[in-house]
């Protein structure tokens, strides 16, 4: 029987969410719904009190200069280069609606509209691309639940910026990511897999985390077939295994670098 997902993006011309909607549903994947957070003033004012001015260089890089944002890194695999190299050719969610899929822009992911739809629609689980925190009510009714793929080796490295904080604490063995299931906690959910991120020569903050895009949506698709295929098994991870990190001061952010760029030095 073919497998069942809802999905969730934080704007419907997200590379990411493209990218990983594609995928699945080459790998034979129905994509039932997508619930694409709105962006209004109540959402810009919660994600402005978190990220501050960093937000509005997130918003000028993903909705005014999308895929020119990459044309700094010439000598390294962006996601753009990656949707080139494997022919993805979605570019907005809403043109799934011509391949019957229901496309739903909403208030707020964690609504009555969306809980109501996932009973409805009985997915197998729900794929997680970036739009906020998930509550109880949508968690619950996410078929196996809400599968995430988190920028940080968990449980070691939970919460904000923590592909630089590996850095700034010179553990960079340490520097990867994980697809784990969302819950009630931060990042403490059911773990499935954990990867590794190897760093290059004369690598910055700025190229590892523009190398970690590609690598995570293939990595993610895989895992989630796995998942679907009942080849992964989820391993519970104890909330007192790891940490919780929050937005690095750009000071500390600023010294990681200069270490990252010294250690990776060609010679």
């Amino acid at each position: 029987m073919q497998k069942k997902v809802a999905l969730i993006s934080p704007n419907p011309a997200s590379l990411y969410s493209t990218s990983v909607s594609e995928l699945l549903m080459r790998n034979d994947v129905k994509i039932e719904v997508v619930f694409v957070k709105k962006f209004t003033l109540s959402r810009f004012k919660d994600e402005f009190s978190r990220d501050g001015v960093r937000l509005l260089k997130k918003i000028w890089k993903k909705l005014v200069l999308k895929n020119k944002a990459y044309d700094a890194f010439a000598n390294i695999e962006t996601i753009v280069d990656y949707r080139k190299k494997q022919n993805i050719t979605l570019k907005n969610i809403k043109e799934l609606e011509a391949k019957g899929v229901e496309v739903c822009f909403v208030d707020d992911l964690n609504s009555k509209l969306v809980e109501n739809k996932l009973k409805e629609k009985q997915v197998d689980v729900t794929v997680f691309t970036g739009g906020g925190l998930i509550r109880k009510n949508i968690l619950d009714n996410a078929g196996a639940g809400v599968l995430n793929c988190h920028m940080g080796k968990l449980p070691e490295y939970r919460g904000m910026d923590v592909v630089e904080w590996p850095v700034f604490k010179k553990d960079l063995d340490n520097i990867g990511f994980t697809v784990h299931f969302m819950d009630k906690g931060v990042d403490t959910g059911d773990i499935l897999k954990v990867f590794d991120v190897k760093l290059i020569e004369n690598e910055t903050i700025k190229s590892l985390r523009a190398r970690f895009e590609p690598i995570m949506t293939q990595s993610f698709v895989e895992t989630i077939i796995g998942f679907l295929k009942g080849e992964i098994e989820r391993k519970p991870q104890a909330e007192e295994d790891g940490r919780q990190y929050y937005i690095i001061d750009k000071h500390l952010n600023e010294i990681g670098d200069q270490y990252l760029q010294q250690q990776t030095r060609s010679k």
